[in-house]
């Protein structure tokens, strides 16, 4: 690797690609999934400054024998996956007359219904849908600017909806066409909102370092209600999205917070079961992958925590150190466990138990 670089890691189609930086170029680079074999990089020119580094924040996304890699100042690259030569290239901010963002682009493009989704603002607005084969622009969804948000595709009072967030407010838009189904204002004061949302068993979590957590239903026609049924103060995360784990919710914010998502639960919706602020590598980023009884945490430190379900306490089962300091999702794909740090890439055998 070439030096720090904030982007999640991408596995798909027996690949693995990486995002990099060196402060002067922007990398993609591929590797075999397996044996970690380089295949093939793709480098572009970027020597500019940003606050926190000026390397690719977005993870790449794989997808139909192409990957599509978003850089900090909006440029978006379809790679073809089997030699990483480009097939087209767009750039956001200037196609769409978007002022770059403080922080950089930082939302991950999506594949829904067919289409690349992406999150220009400028005339382009919050959302806009892209013809994946060639970058054709397909349509733009109503709002004004863009946040630091992913978008999620879910299907929320039996309508299925693209969610994320504007400048100002959260929302959703149809797939297919773009319109937009709903609005709901948000505290915006501190100009960001950097958690993606999430569906918890038929409702949207919300959260942010400004308001909390906050679970909002839905009408049966796909909008949201605009009073949220349970909110939770003990949480406010600041760049990490909160990881549903059965009947429960992970948070790292300052520390591991479980919430209660329980569906039999009323008045106990997103009660906190349990608050681990003790050790210090859990106050820090920390990325989480679930399984039904399990869960790993991907601690800033390169320590790499295996919890249990367990609503009583945070019972940590084990703990290894992977690397050295990273803010980078890790993956998880075909019984192997992928992270980086400026200097590496590194893949663990994590086999599956029968």
């Amino acid at each position: 690797m070439a030096g720090e670089c904030h982007a999640p890691i991408s596995v798909g189609e027996e690949r693995v690609v990486v995002a990099d930086h060196d402060g002067k170029r922007d990398y993609w680079r591929c590797f075999d999934a397996a044996d970690g074999r380089p295949l093939w990089v793709y480098d572009y020119p970027n020597a500019q400054q940003m606050e926190s580094g000026a390397g690719p924040r977005a993870a790449p996304l794989i997808h139909g024998g192409k990957v599509f890699c978003l850089n900090a100042w909006g440029e978006l690259f379809c790679l073809r996956m089997a030699d990483g030569r480009a097939a087209w290239k767009k750039h956001l901010a200037k196609d769409f007359r978007q002022e770059t963002p403080t922080w950089g682009y930082t939302a991950s493009p999506l594949i829904a219904d067919g289409k690349l989704l992406v999150t220009p603002g400028g005339t382009g607005g919050p959302v806009a849908a892209l013809a994946p084969e060639t970058g054709e622009l397909l349509w733009t969804g109503a709002g004004r600017g863009l946040n630091y948000a992913s978008l999620v595709v879910n299907t929320l009072g039996g309508v299925e909806q693209v969610v994320g967030y504007d400048e100002k407010t959260a929302g959703a838009w149809d797939p297919k066409t773009g319109r937009r189904l709903w609005t709901l204002e948000v505290e915006h004061a501190s100009g960001y909102i950097v958690p993606s949302p999430v569906e918890v068993h038929g409702r949207l979590l919300l959260t942010s370092d400004q308001q909390g957590a906050r679970l909002f239903p839905f009408g049966p026609a796909g909008v949201i209600e605009k009073q949220p049924t349970a909110l939770n103060e003990d949480v406010a995360p600041d760049v990490c999205t909160p990881t549903v784990w059965g009947e429960t919710v992970l948070c790292a914010s300052a520390g591991l917070v479980l919430l209660d998502a329980s569906r039999a639960s009323s008045k106990g919706l997103l009660k906190t079961l349990w608050v681990n602020d003790a050790e210090e590598c859990v106050k820090g980023i920390c990325h989480a992958i679930v399984s039904q009884d399990r869960a790993l945490v991907m601690c800033e430190d390169g320590q790499l925590l295996l919890l249990a379900a367990d609503r009583a306490s945070c019972r940590i089962l084990d703990r290894s150190k992977l690397c050295d300091r990273t803010w980078v999702h890790p993956a998880l794909a075909g019984g192997r466990f992928y992270v980086r740090d400026r200097n590496k890439l590194y893949c663990y055998e994590m086999p599956v138990e029968p």
